[in-house]
This record gives C-alpha cells, structure tokens and sequence, in this order.
C-alpha cells in the first residue's frame, strides 16, 4: 500500500502572496511593450470590463500571466509577485513559436531603433513573413508594416522623402503620379520624390478600445 502522507523530510509549500489589480497589469504593459492598460483588450483578447474587474477588485488573471510567459519568456515570479527581473536570464525567450520583429518608434520624423518585439505565431498568422514585418509606434498606435509591399496602389504607407519619415495615405494616378494626403488634403507628387519603405497591413490602435 502506498503511503500517501506527507514524510517528514517534505517541507509544507506555503501558499504565496500574489499581487493583483493595476502591479500585475502595468507589469503586463510593460512586458508586452505597450503604452496603456487599453491596449491589453486587442493584444490579449479580453474585454474592457473585465480589465475593470481586476482593478477593482485587485484580482490576479493567471491564465494571462501564464500566457504571457510562454509567449514571451517573461518571468512569473516578477509578473505574479513583483521579485526579481523581468526576465529570469536577462533576456526574453527564444522558445519556439515566438516570432520577434523589428520595433521602431516614429518621432519628428526620425526612425527609433526600439529593439525587438515578441509576438505568438498565431497573432502573427495571415501576415507575411516575420522578415518582411515591422513594427512602428506611431501617435499613439502600433503599426505593422509589410517592408515587402513597396509598390503604392492605395493604402497607408512609411514613407521618406526630404531626409524625414512619416506615415502618410498613398493613392497611385496614371502617368507615375502620387496623391499623398496632407492635412487632409491630396497632394501630387512624383514617384522618384518619395522612397516607400512598406505599408501599413495592421495596427493596435488605443480607438480601437473606446
């Protein structure tokens, strides 16, 4: 017969004192790169009410700390209880099934080498190839640029021109013609004047969560 009480060389696990509300939340936002506890409802799949919830209630959403730590490599004990660094070796996770992309921030004009973003596979599925990706914060939205798709047709695009870069509408016209909206406004400039570096296929936009 099996002996199923504890012997006395086992020690008791105590249970832990886990933090909930806005410490896990914020810790989310930081984790994920993101600027606002809004963001969460269209990166994580969960509603505005239920991020409430956590706060008023100072409730700790576990499946999502466990999510976000096999999809980031971030680590538990300093998402759950606020110990230790963010990343247990220093940096995120390499564990297959992670995709990172370039992450860049769009200020003044200038390109910001932000580092990397991690993403899980699934949020990137329908998108092309994490080598053609990029991501680039914006006035306050996350854009996913497709640096394969440089031929403008109509859309949203990065482009560059005059030493400065931004984020502008693209409409093609016959004859090699560009409409690029200014101040809600087309303007017709020459192709050969703008260097298209991809368009925008994607965005987290805080609008998306009011």
């Amino acid at each position: 017969m099996v002996d199923l009480h504890m012997s006395p060389s086992q020690d008791k696990i105590e249970p832990l004192s886990y933090e909930g509300g806005k410490n896990v939340t914020s810790r989310l936002v930081e984790a994920l790169h993101l600027s606002e506890y809004k963001e969460l409802t269209d990166v994580l799949g969960v509603g505005k009410g239920t991020i409430s919830t956590w706060h008023q209630r100072d409730q700790t959403p576990f499946e999502i700390a466990v999510r976000v730590h096999l999809t980031t490599g971030v680590s538990l004990r300093w998402l759950l209880l606020g110990e230790g660094e963010m990343y247990e070796k220093g940096e995120p996770s390499s564990e297959s099934g992670k995709i990172e992309l370039p992450y860049f921030e769009l200020k003044n004009g200038d390109l910001i080498d932000k580092g990397k973003m991690f993403f899980d596979a699934k949020f990137l599925e329908g998108m092309p190839e994490a080598e053609n990706l990029m991501l680039v914060e914006y006035e306050g939205q996350k854009l996913f640029v497709d640096t394969s798709n440089t031929k403008v047709i109509s859309g949203k695009y990065l482009v560059s021109f005059d030493g400065l870069t931004t984020v502008n509408e693209l409409h093609r016209l016959p004859s090699d013609k560009i409409f690029m909206e200014f101040n809600d406004k087309n303007v017709e400039v020459e192709v050969t004047t703008i260097k298209t570096q991809g368009k925008v296929i994607k965005r987290l936009s805080n609008e998306y969560c009011q």
